[in-house]
């Protein structure tokens, strides 16, 4: 259920009808932990090896049978399993998800999002005072704590890539990267955009800059085939970004940071930026009306992990202009949780 859907009808709900929404809105966390601890126990693996009742599927893990028939009974009320006579169970194209197999697999994302993920929004109440219940919680910043925790590190790269990658093939239809001949992708990870731009456009240069974890992974191909790029470790707010690009990424970077921290990135890219140069934030602003979209919720989820934010269009413009640089246009993608905000240097000629 998408909580952003659920709107108050245009006439007066009777009180009955109030009271279901409300527990619906309010038991989505038993979903949210169910679908968790089916990750987590890797049940979907054991599915697909060919077990189909709970006796079988627990077996390997010596869960309780019983217990773990109860659980597969509730997540075939959300489409993750199905039953059949007998008490057998299948996988649903959206249980397969959840499966360490599948190329589209989120079995990370669904662990780590009921993990410490979810223990942030425990925090929400002393949150609204100030502060990040991230660093409430365990005394780091989330990043600082990644490095200094590479399985951590490396689970939360997982994540981003199953969270991410379904819109890469948007992004590469969705703008010309033919113009242009040497790509700067800041923040880029794995390299798995770039590998896509490449792919699409042979023949250019690019550099990939990242923290030393996002640079190993692109070494090791992680991120795919990454011909003639040159991969950079550094950290934005203390490395010289990488010059002589004409055009500049920042994929699900600034929506990490709050204002002041995300101008002192665009302004660091900036100066980096020669002449005639542009930038491409890639991410999903924030309706201004009551458009339906996951942008508010994922705001404070942003705000409770790193203190970040996402924002409206009139938003980053304004972190743009005190970057010196001016929003140009915002272009829509094929994916609902992208697009493309291009900005380029404020004294740039008007198109």
């Amino acid at each position: 259920m998408k909580v952003e859907s659920v709107k108050p009808s245009a006439a007066p709900a009777d009180p009955g009808s109030l009271h279901k929404k409300m527990m619906m809105l309010l038991s989505s966390l038993w979903v949210t932990h169910a679908i968790g601890a089916f990750a987590r126990l890797a049940l979907a693996d054991e599915m697909e090896r060919g077990a189909e009742d709970a006796e079988a599927i627990s077996a390997p893990r010596q869960l309780d049978p019983d217990r773990v028939y109860r659980l597969l009974r509730a997540l075939s009320t959300v489409g993750i399993v199905t039953e059949s006579a007998g008490r057998r169970f299948a996988l649903t194209p959206l249980g397969r998800l959840l499966s360490s197999n599948s190329p589209h697999s989120m079995r990370t994302a669904a662990m780590l999002l009921t993990e410490y993920h979810a223990d942030i929004w425990a925090e929400l109440d002393g949150a609204l005072e100030g502060g990040i219940a991230f660093e409430t919680l365990t005394g780091h910043q989330l990043f600082p704590w990644l490095a200094a925790n590479p399985h951590e590190g490396a689970r939360f790269q997982r994540m981003m890539v199953e969270v991410h990658s379904p819109e890469t093939p948007a992004i590469v239809a969705g703008y010309d990267f033919s113009a242009f001949g040497h790509i700067v992708d800041v923040g880029g990870g794995n390299g798995s955009l770039l590998s896509a731009i490449l792919a699409a456009h042979p023949g250019r240069a690019a550099t990939l800059f990242d923290l030393p974890e996002g640079i190993a992974a692109a070494k090791r191909g992680e991120g795919g085939p990454l011909p003639n790029v040159t991969l950079v470790a550094g950290d934005v707010f203390t490395t010289p970004v990488p010059g002589g690009g004409d055009l500049y990424l920042l994929r699900h970077l600034l929506h990490d940071y709050d204002d002041a921290e995300s101008i002192k990135i665009l302004s660091r890219v900036r100066r980096a930026m020669p002449a005639g140069a542009r930038v491409l934030v890639l991410e999903k602003t924030v309706p201004t009306d009551d458009t339906p979209g996951p942008g508010r919720w994922l705001d404070l989820h942003v705000m409770l992990l790193t203190g970040g934010r996402e924002r409206t269009v009139d938003e980053y413009a304004a972190l743009f202009a005190k970057a010196d640089l001016r929003l140009n246009r915002v272009l829509p993608t094929a994916h609902p949780a992208v697009e493309i905000i291009e900005a380029v240097p404020a004294d740039a000629p008007h198109a």
